[in-house]
Formats: C-alpha cells, sequence, structure tokens
C-alpha cells in the first residue's frame, strides 16, 4: 500500500455535496482506504472567468495499491460520474480530483505529473492539505507540506475563509486549541433550514466572541413518532452560503452516526422545566434537544452559545441543563427576528400557502393584545387567554396546543398577573404547527 496526497474541490451545485459524494465514490473502492480527510475550506478561484462563486476544498489522505495512471484514472472516472468533464483547465466545476503526492515517487508523463506541479503555489490546496499531512515533503524540493504553505506570500490568490468540520475529534480539538490561544469561541447549534432569525445568532455570537462556530445537524431524537424526520427541509449549500456572507468562521457537520454511533444508549433526562406545554405535547422532545445539545457543547467547548428567544421553553431546558450540570458555557438569549407583520420567522412558514400566511399573522396579533390589556391593567389570565382565542379564532385557526400565560422562569401557569410573565402560543395554522411567545414585564 502507497500513501496518498489527494487534493479536492467543488463550486458547482451542492459544492460540499459533492465532496462527499466524491470522498464515498473513493470509500467504496476495494483498493482504497481514505485514512484522513481535511475539514472543507472555502477558498476564492483562482484563474477562469470572472464571477465565479467559491469552492469548497480538501484534502485527503488514502492509502493504495493502486499505480498512479490507475489512480488517475479513478478520479476521471468519479469526476464524470459527478458531472465534469475534463475539457478546461480553469473555471468552474462540479468536481475536481489532484493527485499531490503519491509517497515520495517522482512521475513526469505527458497526462499525470507527481507532485502536482502547481502544488506549492496554490493556498487553497496546501492549507487544507496541512491539515492531514503537514510533514509530508515534496519530493522535489524536500519542503514539508507546511512549509510550502508558511513561504507562501501574503498576496498569493486563494484566499481562505470558512471551514466546514466533518470530523468530531477535530472540531473538539480546534476548538480546543483557539481557546489556549486565547481566542473566545461562540457556537450557535442549528438544524440547518437557515433564515434571518439564524442568522442574527451568528452576528450576535461575532459581537460575543473573536470565533463563531455553528452546527448543522438534524437530530433525528427530538422528533416523535408522528412528526416526520424525512420531511425537514435540508438546504445545505443555501446554508453554507448564508453563513459565509454572515461571517461565520467555522462550521459543524456531523452525521447521524457521529452523534449517535452504534449502541448509542445514554440519555439526558431534561429539567423539571421541560414538562408542560411544548414537553407534554411532544413527548421526548426536550430529551433529544437536551441530550444532542449537551453533546454538541462537549464536541464544541466553546465559551458562549446563542439561542433564539422564539423557542421559549427549549432556551429555559438549555440554561437549567446547564446550570444543573456545571456546564462551562454561558448561554445567550436573542431576540426573536419578525416579518414585517409581526410573525416570527421560521423554517416552518415555507409550508405556508398564501392564505394561511395571512391567518399566521393573527399569532403575533394575539401577542400584542395580550401585552396591550396587561398594560391597560387587566390581570386575569383567563380573561387574556380568552381574548387571543378570539383574535385567532377570527383567523380560522381553530387547532390549538396551547395558549397560556405562564412564570417566565418555572412555565407555571399563572392565574393572575401579578408580576412578569411570557405568554405562550402553539397552534397549527393549515397543518403547519407555529409558536410563538411574548415576555411581559409589569409597569
Amino acid at each position: 500500500m502507497v500513501s496518498c496526497l489527494l487534493g479536492l474541490g467543488s463550486n458547482l451545485g451542492d459544492r460540499v455535496g459533492n465532496l462527499l459524494l466524491a470522498l464515498d465514490e473513493l470509500r467504496r473502492h476495494p483498493e482504497i482506504h481514505v485514512a484522513r480527510v481535511s475539514s472543507l475550506i472555502e477558498t476564492t478561484p483562482v484563474g477562469g472567468p470572472p464571477g465565479q462563486r467559491n469552492f469548497f476544498n480538501a484534502a485527503a489522505v488514502v492509502e493504495t495499491t493502486l499505480a498512479p495512471p490507475d489512480l488517475w484514472a479513478l478520479f476521471a472516472e468519479i469526476e464524470k460520474k459527478l458531472g465534469r468533464l475534463r475539457n478546461e483547465r480553469w473555471g468552474p466545476r462540479t468536481l475536481d480530483l489532484d493527485l499531490l503526492l503519491y509517497g515520495d515517487a517522482i512521475v513526469e508523463t505527458p497526462d499525470l505529473e507527481i507532485p502536482h506541479p502547481r502544488m506549492h503555489e496554490r493556498r487553497f490546496v496546501l492549507a487544507p492539505a496541512a491539515e492531514v499531512a503537514a510533514q509530508w515533503r515534496d519530493p522535489r524540493t524536500n519542503q514539508t507540506v507546511d512549509q510550502l504553505l508558511v513561504s507562501l506570500s501574503d498576496h498569493s490568490p486563494g484566499a481562505v475563509g470558512m471551514r466546514v468540520i466533518l470530523s468530531p475529534a477535530d472540531m473538539q480539538q480546534t476548538v480546543i486549541a483557539l481557546r489556549r490561544e486565547g481566542r473566545r469561541v461562540a457556537v450557535v447549534p442549528t438544524m440547518g433550514a437557515l433564515h434571518e432569525g439564524h442568522l442574527s445568532l451568528v452576528q450576535i455570537a461575532r459581537q460575543r466572541a473573536d470565533v463563531v462556530v455553528a452546527t448543522i445537524f438534524v437530530n433525528p431524537t427530538q422528533f416523535g413518532p408522528s412528526e416526520d424526520l424525512a420531511k425537514y427541509p435540508r438546504t445545505l449549500e443555501a446554508d453554507l452560503q448564508a453563513l459565509s456572507t454572515a461571517g461565520c468562521n467555522l462550521v459543524f457537520l456531523p452525521s447521524v452516526a457521529d452523534i449517535y454511533p452504534p449502541g448509542f444508549s445514554t440519555y439526558v433526562e431534561p429539567p423539571a422545566v421541560a414538562a408542560p406545554w411544548e414537553g407534554a405535547c411532544r413527548p421526548g422532545h426536550f430529551r433529544g434537544v437536551a441530550t444532542v445539545v449537551l453533546k454538541l457543547f462537549h464536541l464544541v467547548p466553546a465559551d458562549v452559545a446563542c439561542f433564539g428567544q422564539k423557542d421559549f421553553q427549549q432556551l429555559l431546558v438549555i440554561r437549567r441543563m446547564v446550570e444543573d450540570l456545571a456546564i462551562p458555557i454561558e448561554i445567550i438569549a436573542c431576540p426573536t427576528v419578525r416579518e414585517a407583520d409581526g410573525l416570527a420567522i421560521s423554517s416552518r412558514n415555507r409550508y405556508l400557502s398564501a392564505p394561511e400566511r395571512q391567518q399566521a399573522a393573527a399569532i403575533p396579533r394575539a401577542l400584542d393584545l395580550a401585552e396591550r390589556l396587561t398594560t391597560e391593567g387587566e390581570r386575569s389570565t383567563a380573561t387574556i387567554v380568552g381574548q387571543m382565542d378570539r383574535i385567532l379564532s377570527q383567523a380560522g385557526i381553530s387547532r390549538i396546543d396551547y395558549v397560556a400565560v405562564a412564570d417566565p422562569q418555572t412555565l407555571a401557569e399563572k392565574s393572575v398577573v401579578d408580576g412578569p410573565a411570557v405568554v405562550l402560543i402553539a397552534a397549527y395554522v393549515g397543518t403547519t404547527r407555529l409558536i410563538d411567545n411574548r415576555l411581559i414585564y409589569m409597569s
């Protein structure tokens, strides 16, 4: 077996998806073992027509019994399968596979040259390669990959941007190293399908830390039996584009097997504040939330974590878990981001038809009414809830899980507004379940 260093890149279509598919193709080959994969690094294009999208580039260490021409032929076959024909030297491509190093061999043929002739001048190649093969040497120059990277001019083409990290161990070690350097790290856990609400968390995280990590993981354990995990929107390419534009530094993209490996059987029993409202309507939901968040906090051991107030009960559950288990992380509550008519921005809003979208605006109107009634002196929660129900009913919203006024610390239902309170709504508009809330303070 010979150890080889490969370069991978994509800037068309689902860029990260293309790289992951290429790695899967390599793993399926009987004469190839993929030993290590770098993070996926966003880089600016070098050469080719103007207006190209950024690339995602990666490097992989593989062990193989294939000779260099056979390995190169396999690369061309995988590229073709994923939509690329090698009829251009520069420019956009769904996939680019390069053989950078093949052991310490030097190969010079019309079709193949090893080491790759331009490896030493490409930051987008050397940056990911340094993660997995820093001490490998270019047999022509006898310089290590790390030395080649350090020797690049600051003005060399191919600027490096956001990194996508796949490996839990790499993610954990990266954050630990950053904090040892004195960098303050913030994490924004998400399930993808990102919108302006998520991006506002990234902006707040940037104000609180030097490095922002977003996680994208659709957590199967927080979906109930009647909730269709398969239908949850997955928009990875758009999510990564949005995070890059928002200034996110690192994205953690684990697989289900990474988070719940075979034999996984340890779960977090959520705190008492998880029992009512969402806990009653969605049994097991907060058990799944608490478990995955705790695991993410271990894999991304950040200084602070940002969560939106739209999921108010979830925020309380996480805060209480952090307090009860003495987890050394600060939880930042971030304001709910709303549409012009007051509807809380949610990944679920995309399921609303145009008439349903108009109906949904009754939810923030009901919250507005509750706040106004309290400001005007109404103290009976029965009266407040009755008036909110009326607003929803008038809009044709009849399937309601709960409308309630509760204590903002314990979520115990209140009969009288005699201090700070949180007004909670969970209702269906058509077949789409929406939740919202409003904190109310006594004047």
